[in-house]
């Protein structure tokens, strides 16, 4: 079985992009922003509005943008292909695309925080902007998420980290 991955440096990038935008911005910015910048597209289902990152390939395309009265709080996407049957390869698969991951992020942003739990682990790295950048790799996937400044608050506010 073969799977596919974004390269270390391609999740960086786009981990790094998200890091350099003049937050706050509103969800439907963040989409306009993808789609010129990325490719990514934007779908609609029942009037709602949801991005997509197409130009990857990836088993699961969508891109997750939670946000809390208009401004968004955190960008989320798969940088790999979701598992469907675990096995040993894809085990191993995804653990190397999560360590390359947190290399290239340590050179980057320095040390990350580490944490296992539950059978996923992550890597996290608070940024000079006030967000905060992960990896998390869990048996059937590996993700991206990039939590805005704002996020970052909420869940400060929220007795989280």
């Amino acid at each position: 079985m073969s799977w596919k991955a974004m390269t270390a440096d391609e999740a960086c990038d786009l981990l790094d992009f998200w890091d350099a935008e003049s937050w706050p911005l509103t969800r439907d910015q963040v989409q306009q922003r993808a789609v010129e910048w990325f490719g990514w597209t934007i779908e609609v289902d029942d009037g709602v509005t949801y991005l997509m990152n197409t130009v990857s390939g990836f088993t699961v395309p969508d891109v997750s943008t939670i946000g809390a009265r208009g401004d968004l709080s955190y960008v989320g996407l798969d940088i790999a292909d979701t598992i469907r049957e675990v096995t040993s390869g894809s085990r191993r698969f995804l653990g190397d695309a999560y360590a390359l991951a947190v290399r290239e992020g340590e050179k980057r942003w320095g040390a990350p925080r580490l944490r296992d739990s539950k059978g996923t682990s992550s890597a996290d790295w608070d940024t000079a902007s006030g967000g905060r950048i992960s990896f998390s790799l869990a048996l059937r996937g590996l993700r991206a998420r990039y939590e805005t400044p704002q996020g970052v608050e909420l869940d400060r506010r929220a007795g989280h980290r």
